[in-house]
């Protein structure tokens, strides 16, 4: 099933991309980063097992709402008494069929109500009896409600609220893996447009190193240069042809780990982005940055959570100080009757009511347990709201110090880019002094050295800034937002 959802986004959102190379029956899929992450959120194997945790949670908030779910219980019932009796008075033979049905329901506020029905058959062959055979049907309500521990349902509904926050938080466990996992392939993707700059900047050194070479091959033919230079510029050559075959295998394996993590199983896919290394720096304010990670960020959001959940844990064990205290009371009216429905109207018209209250108290003398998990639910809050100030500590540490990275690397990017322009301009005006005897070839060798050197450093240092955006976006929570709604 996965690989036909991948196969039919690949063809369906991507055909104004999709260029094949028929002779060879390569496919060439040329993807911007926003089709990339849409194909991952789709088919990464990691985000996929992320979205069944949270699946899973959500059954345990079902499970914890079903107090409340309406319950229908029935019981049926045979007794055949042929045991010898003391009096004949009871007769030889009795036999007693009860068939009873009934509807309960637990209410929020801890009451639990039931309505019954009742009915006993009864067929005996004792003389004393007024009839060989009668039915006793009773119908009725019965209450019950917790005065003390679950006071009005506090226990009930706090274990809900507990479960809900729980799952809650496995939620942001989810989008918090999801979000890993976009900036892995994010990282991926820039990995991949890397290593394809390398090749770009390989390819135009080979040009020149091959055009040295065809020069030097000229010139050794007709005797105007030393062979020594010829042999240089040979292995300059060679040394080239050997760095781009490198930087070619590079990008072959950046590609199949880019299809890993989209689960691209199609040995002919290959996949060419779109996007290049640019510069493009957004005037980030701290403040503002701080505000965003504090709001955004899904493990403060879950360390606030926690927080509730101690604070309500704490609530719930203070009541459990309380002694158990249960009223009860139930009210019914039967009929007697030679068949069923004899005994149902019975029930209906006389009115033969039976009222039942009580009141029962239980309580500990010491009550040891209770008040030792009273004392630990509030070490527990105390350690929580510790941890909150600790993520608060870090999630500003972490946003200052990747807003910093960004920016340094961003300037970074910027010289190492002027550093190539003048390494380039260096080649060209020694190449004119070469090409008018004032220079040698291991100079011209060592310059076109250094360019290559420059512009890779450049490439490198654009890499390393793109990949700060992708942290600090990561750091402040915001990286899935463009793609994902925050639910699951």
């Amino acid at each position: 099933m996965v690989k036909v959802r991948t196969f039919l986004l690949l063809v369906f959102l991507l055909i104004p991309t999709l260029l094949q190379a028929q002779e060879q029956g390569i496919k060439t899929y040329r993807l911007s980063l926003d089709e990339i992450i849409q194909l991952a959120l789709e088919n990464n194997f990691d985000i996929q097992l992320a979205k069944y945790d949270t699946l899973i949670s959500r059954q345990d908030e079902k499970s914890a709402k079903s107090i409340y779910d309406t319950v229908l219980d029935a019981e049926l019932g045979y007794q055949k008494d042929q045991s010898q009796q003391t009096s004949s008075i009871f007769g030889t033979k009795n036999v007693t069929n009860e068939y009873n049905v009934g509807l309960s329901q637990r209410l929020p506020t801890g009451t639990k109500v039931r309505l019954g029905l009742d009915n006993t058959r009864n067929a005996t062959n004792s003389v004393f009896s007024t009839s060989p055979v009668t039915h006793d049907s009773a119908f009725g309500v019965s209450v019950s409600q917790d005065l003390g521990k679950n006071f009005l349902g506090i226990q009930d509904r706090g274990n809900i609220k507990l479960t809900m926050l729980a799952v809650e938080n496995t939620q942001y466990t989810s989008l918090e893996i999801i979000e890993h996992n976009i900036a892995d392939v994010q990282k991926a993707y820039w990995d991949l447009v890397l290593a394809m700059e390398r090749v770009d900047i390989e390819n135009d050194m080979l040009a020149q190193s091959k055009q040295l070479y065809d020069l030097h091959q000229r010139k050794l033919k007709d005797g105007l240069v030393e062979p020594p230079e010829a042999y240089q510029s040979e292995a300059n050559y060679k040394k080239r042809i050997n760095q781009l075959k490198i930087a070619e295998n590079e990008v072959e394996n950046r590609r199949e780990t880019l299809k890993l993590l989209l689960n691209i199983d199609d040995t002919r896919a290959v996949i060419v982005p779109t996007e290049k290394l640019v510069l493009d720096n957004d005037n980030l304010v701290l403040s503002q940055i701080l505000k965003t990670a504090i709001e955004n960020r899904r493990d403060y959001k879950k360390a606030l959570n926690e927080v509730k959940r101690k604070d309500l844990n704490l609530s719930m064990k203070k009541n459990n100080l309380w002694p158990e205290i249960n009223l009860s009371a139930s009210l019914e009216r039967n009929g007697l009757g030679d068949h069923f429905d004899q005994s149902i109207e019975e029930a209906i018209d006389k009115d033969n009511p039976n009222f039942m209250a009580g009141l029962t108290v239980e309580y500990p003398i010491f009550n040891s347990d209770a008040r030792a998990k009273l004392k630990k639910a509030e070490y527990e809050k105390a350690r929580q709201l510790v941890y909150l100030k600790f993520i608060e500590r870090k999630i500003a540490m972490e946003a200052v110090n990747n807003l910093r990275d960004r920016n340094v690397l961003y300037e970074v990017a910027q010289n190492a880019e002027n550093i190539a322009l003048i390494h380039a301009e260096k080649l060209r005006e020694e190449e004119k002094r070469f090409n008018k005897g004032r220079s040698d070839t291991d100079t011209l060798v060592r310059f076109q050295e250094d360019l290559i050197q420059a512009r890779y450093e450049a490439a490198q240092a654009k890499y390393q800034y793109r990949l700060a955006v992708i942290e600090l976006k990561n750091v402040t929570g915001t990286l899935l937002k463009q793609y994902w709604n925050e639910e699951i």
